[in-house]
């Protein structure tokens, strides 16, 4: 199978390519700044910018011959309390996203993978999510679930007799090179607090297995599909306790005072069922020697 990637360069991309081309798959990747293409031998490479409008028309011709296009492009910013710093992200999920699927179609490309995110659930509490839930659809989230929903809504509504198309939900990425890295250097220096109890839920996945999902979505998955990608939930406070046990430093504190954040208890029995896939990565953050000292809790 050859594969059109979008996002080849980011911590997913980089955790995929390798995979598809074991799997012997070729891959070509769109890359907006060629001095980033990944040491990856045989992939074929083609620059551009999804977010540039004259990409549009050289599109379907990247894609021709390609047997499926994979949309992994994020620009996740590392402080989304910026003003506006969330712009580009969510052009990449709309604009993009637009023009990936309409040069799909185009080009005759039989299959399509989307990644997406289980934080676009509306808050679950106690209660397991699945993909039936609906996703969050108050005004209060607008701004970041409302670009989510508009390119799921995209892609959902291209006939099947058109496009193969399937969504991967993904849970909060941890592993090398993921936000796990800041949050094992902010615990080290007790710069967390966790708000209200910690009880509430996340559903976090390892890079690397998102990356499998992917591979396994592109070789089995049926028409119109949308799964879960997660490995088991655990409590927010349990997951950060956890982080520091292993660091060997202070859990921090909990701030009664505060709400919860939100609970995605997301299940991923339908991704185990269809696709054959489970995660068999530690959530853990691998630690070096240097990190491991007496603990002073």
């Amino acid at each position: 199978m050859r594969v059109f990637i979008v996002g080849a360069t980011g911590v997913l991309g980089r955790a995929l390519l390798p995979l598809l081309q074991a799997q012997g798959h070729s891959v070509r990747a769109l890359l907006r700044d060629s001095a980033r293409q990944p040491a990856v031998a045989g992939l074929e490479a083609v620059s551009g910018d999804l977010l540039n409008a004259r990409i549009a028309s050289a599109l379907p011709a990247m894609l021709a011959g390609c047997d499926a296009a994979v949309h992994i492009a994020t620009a996740i910013p590392r402080n989304p309390t910026i003003p506006g710093v969330w712009q580009a992200n969510t052009r990449l999920r709309t604009e993009g996203t637009r023009r990936l699927l309409d040069a799909a179609l185009a080009a005759g490309v039989p299959r399509y993978v989307q990644q997406s995110i289980v934080m676009a659930y509306p808050d679950g509490g106690e209660r397991w999510i699945d993909e039936r839930t609906p996703l969050d659809s108050s005004p209060a989230r607008a701004t970041l679930v409302g670009p989510v929903i508009a390119m799921e809504e995209m892609i959902r509504a291209v006939p099947a007799a058109q496009l193969q198309w399937c969504i991967l939900r993904g849970g909060t990425f941890v592993g090398p090179g993921t936000a796990q890295d800041d949050q094992v250097a902010w615990l080290r220096q007790r710069m967390v607090a966790i708000p209200g109890d910690g009880r509430n839920f996340i559903s976090p996945i390892h890079v690397g297995d998102m990356a499998t999902a992917i591979v396994a979505a592109l070789e089995r998955a049926g028409t119109d599909a949308i799964f879960n990608i997660v490995d088991t939930p655990l409590r927010y406070g349990e997951y950060l306790d956890g982080i520091t046990d292993r660091l060997g430093v202070r859990r921090p504190q909990r701030t009664p005072g505060l709400p919860n954040g939100p609970s995605y208890r997301c299940s991923n029995q339908a991704a185990r069922e269809a696709l054959g896939w489970s995660p068999s990565h530690s959530i853990w953050p691998t630690l070096s020697l240097q990190d491991a000292k007496p603990s002073d809790r």
